[in-house]
This record gives structure tokens, C-alpha cells and sequence, in this order.
């Protein structure tokens, strides 16, 4: 058995890597993905792996996280028709059957994306449960991603990996050690992509592509599996080493740009890792 839509991995080929793409799954009623099966995963997975935040956030606001102690993240899954969080399931394949869950996604996927980036690397998976109304604030992510709807609905906004919506310092801090939450201008609404998503549907999202998310009226949950290429690594590679190169008086060049392989600062990059200078 397959789970994604054959009709939907040619149109998903196509777009890769730079543009992103809808496709068809049949994961909806993936035992896996069931809510008392989230609980389960929960507490089976490290606490560190877990995080709770609390749905009531805006875009350039804070996403907080839920710190109270009055119900563990399983009980706070079980409820989230009305526990107003947000919880993720980071590295879910940690668990066995998460992995083999995965595995099976990207002996799927694979085809699609080799003749372009080559083999998936480093791949993760993401579980998000929503509350009604969550809005996941503007943010990028440094790895390529496929978000599957499992429950519930989703506005996904996306926007293209350039400024003004993605600056060049916040993308070089993430690679540094800072966080991924963006700024945000109330015109850049008006300048957004949005993919509505429903149970059954999915959406590639290419590397490092600014967006927001918006739950709807349902409680929702998502699956994400994410993946690296040589590419995507030599340009973290870049992006880290470029505050060094500037307090050294040394060019760092231009925004490296798909297919274009910023080699002499990725292998910088790796020289200065090693010898522990970042």
C-alpha cells in the first residue's frame, strides 16, 4: 500500500525544490496518527522532545511556551478541543513505528527529489497538535518539509526565501544558534501564498521558506518529515561561517541561490568546526 497519491508526485517533482507544491496522502486514518495514539507517543518520547505552547499567539509575537504543571503534554492531547496549546512531537523517529512510518514516506518521496538534490538526508519527523484557531507565527525552517493534514483544517501561508520576509542576518543567527521566529509586517499578509489544507491533503515546503499557520474551527494535526541535501548543508555551512568571515574583513558573497554550491565557505565552514572556532 502507498500513501501518497501516484497523480501527485509528478506535479511534486516538478516544483522541486524551489516552489511549493500540493499533494494527496491516504494517512487519515493512520492508527499511528490517532490522538490516544499522540498521548502514547508522548510520554514514550524524552520530555526534551516535547513542547507545549499556548495557542493565543500573533505574527512578530511571542510563541510561548506552556510551562504550567497542571496537566502533562498526553493529558493536554487528549483535550485539545479545548486546552488552548499547541503541541509538537519532535524526532518522532526516535520511536520504532514513527520510523518505519517515515521510512515508508521517503521510499515514496525519494524519486521525486533525487534527480534534483539527490538522497533525503538527515530525515525528522515533526507531529503538531492544534487547538482551535492556533495561529503558528511567522517562521522559517532550514530543511525541506513535507506537512501531511491528518485531522482538522489549515490556511498555510508561505512565502519565497529572500528578503524583505526572510533578512539575511536572522537567517545567518539561526545558523549560529538563535531561533527561527521572523518579523513581521502587516503588509506581507497581503503577499502571501496560502494553501488551504484538509484531511488527506499535503504541501511541500522548500527549504527555508518563510510562512505562518493558521488551525481552523477543528482541533488538527499534522505529520512533517523533513530532510536535508548536500546542498541545503553546504549553504547552513555558509551562512554560519559568514559573521566570522566579516569580523576577518573577508567577502561572504552572495545569498547562495539553488543550484549554486557555496563550496570554499561550506568547507570553511567545516575547517573552523573542527578546530572549534564556532
Amino acid at each position: 500500500m502507498t500513501f501518497l497519491a501516484p497523480s501527485s508526485l509528478g506535479p511534486f517533482a516538478s516544483a522541486y525544490p524551489l516552489s511549493p507544491a500540493m499533494l494527496k496522502h491516504s494517512l487519515v486514518d493512520q492508527p499511528l496518527l490517532s490522538l490516544d495514539a499522540l498521548a502514547k507517543a508522548a510520554l514514550e518520547l524524552p520530555p526534551q522532545y516535547v513542547e507545549r505552547r499556548i495557542s493565543n499567539a500573533a505574527n512578530g509575537g511571542e510563541f510561548a511556551m506552556d510551562r504550567s504543571d497542571d496537566a502533562d503534554a498526553a493529558s493536554v492531547i487528549q483535550s485539545i478541543g479545548t486546552s488552548g496549546n499547541w503541541v509538537m512531537l519532535r524526532f518522532v523517529e526516535q520511536l520504532p513505528a514513527y520510523r518505519e512510518l517515515l521510512e515508508r514516506l521517503m521510499d515514496e518521496i525519494g524519486p521525486s527529489i533525487f534527480p534534483a538534490t539527490g538522497k533525503g538526508l538527515t530525515v525528522r519527523g515533526f507531529i503538531f497538535i492544534s487547538s482551535p484557531g492556533t495561529l503558528t507565527p511567522f517562521h522559517f525552517d532550514c530543511e525541506y518539509n513535507i506537512l501531511f493534514q491528518i485531522a482538522g483544517d489549515k490556511q498555510f501561508a508561505t512565502y519565497q526565501p529572500i528578503p524583505p520576509w526572510l533578512p539575511l542576518e536572522r537567517h545567518e543567527d539561526y545558523h549560529g544558534g538563535g531561533n527561527n521566529m521572523l518579523p513581521w509586517n502587516d503588509a506581507y499578509e497581503a503577499e502571501a501564498n496560502i494553501h488551504a489544507l484538509r484531511p488527506g491533503d499535503a504541501l511541500f515546503v522548500p527549504y527555508a521558506s518563510p510562512h505562518w499557520v493558521k488551525a481552523g474551527a477543528e482541533p488538527s494535526v499534522s505529520l512533517s518529515i523533513t530532510w536535508q541535501s548536500e546542498w541545503s548543508q553546504s549553504v547552513g555551512d555558509a551562512l554560519q561561517i559568514n559573521p566570522m568571515l566579516r569580523r576577518c574583513g573577508l567577502p561572504t558573497g552572495a545569498i547562495p541561490t539553488w543550484p549554486k554550491v557555496p563550496k570554499w565557505r561550506s568547507l570553511g565552514c567545516r575547517v573552523a568546526r573542527k578546530a572549534g572556532l564556532l
